[in-house]
């Protein structure tokens, strides 16, 4: 069945992306934008969650939201304003939305885009039903999901773990395979630290096929895990660059990047056999595979 759906950060790279494909799958889609010159109210109708403004023209036989709002985790550097941001970026527009559940009587599903960084950083492998991790990232996706979960009341809400996204222009694996290509490129810290990522196409894949099914709760998205040094080994012979034998020392990114260090030196394992049993199945599983589609040589 086709569904009307509104979109909530749906002009950012992942975004685009599943615009593309929602329709492509005959999905009817809203977009909300802060940008008054691109509001059209046909497809692009304006909001600002900041100001609490919302054009209720976009709510009209709603019956699927797709929240992808969030300022970037690593776009800057973690001090106390912008560690507020990125909660609030998340959590904010999410309880917005919800003041008007009212107005959209055939809500059927609330998907939110969420985060695998919401474990505990241990040797456990992680399923959805683990408890939340004590650390700052942990703290961030515990509030989004608890945020998101405020739809319970009016529909079933599907929370997209979504894990480091490799796409073909732009975002990590680009900043990644920067330094291989000025010949400098070398694991991060001790390069053990597990790293999950997801190709963009799977990631689309995932939130086309998790609402198509209606399924409701958490689900981990991420491709086979390796750790640091094993990616990084792989992107530099996907380059036919050298890798330094030697990783970058935690200690200077620290300096460098302050707590936001985090993000590169530490990482959760995750579980993801709850989406696959689904059926789900990912086109990429392994990093080569990923890395051949994105980077071909």
């Amino acid at each position: 069945m086709n569904r009307i759906i509104l979109i909530a950060g749906g002009t950012g790279l992942i975004g685009t992306l599943l615009v593309k494909e929602l329709e492509r799958n005959n999905h009817k889609v809203r977009i909300l934008t802060r940008n008054k010159r691109k509001c059209d109210r046909q497809k692009f109708f304006f909001w600002d969650p900041d100001a609490k403004e919302l054009d209720r023209n976009a709510l009209t036989d709603v019956d699927t939201i797709i929240n992808l709002t969030g300022a970037g985790i690593a776009d800057k550097r973690w001090t106390s304003e912008r560690k507020r941001e990125l909660i609030d970026s998340r959590v904010k527009p999410a309880l917005f939305l919800e003041s008007f559940a009212d107005e959209m009587p055939g809500l059927k599903q609330y998907i939110s885009a969420s985060g695998i960084n919401c474990y505990p950083i241990d040797e456990n492998s992680h399923a959805e039903a683990d408890a939340y991790g004590s650390d700052f990232l942990s703290h961030i996706v515990k509030e989004w999901e608890q945020a998101a979960k405020s739809f319970e009341k009016y529909c079933p809400v599907t929370l997209v773990r979504i894990s480091t996204v490799l796409t073909q222009s732009g975002g990590a694996l680009e900043k990644m395979a920067a330094p291989f290509k000025l010949y400098v490129g070398s694991p991060l810290g001790n390069g053990q630290q597990p790293m999950c990522w997801v190709h963009q196409d799977d990631l689309i894949r995932a939130f086309v096929y998790l609402m198509e099914h209606q399924l409701e709760g958490a689900y981990n998205v991420s491709g086979e895990q390796v750790s640091n040094k094993e990616f990084s080994r792989i992107l530099a012979k996907h380059l036919h660059k050298p890798m330094l034998p030697f990783g970058v020392p935690g200690f200077v990114l620290k300096l460098v990047l302050g707590q936001m260090s985090e993000i590169l030196l530490k990482g959760p394992k995750v579980d993801t056999s709850k989406l696959q049993q689904t059926g789900f199945s990912m086109k990429y599983k392994t990093i080569e595979a990923a890395l051949n589609n994105l980077m071909p040589a």
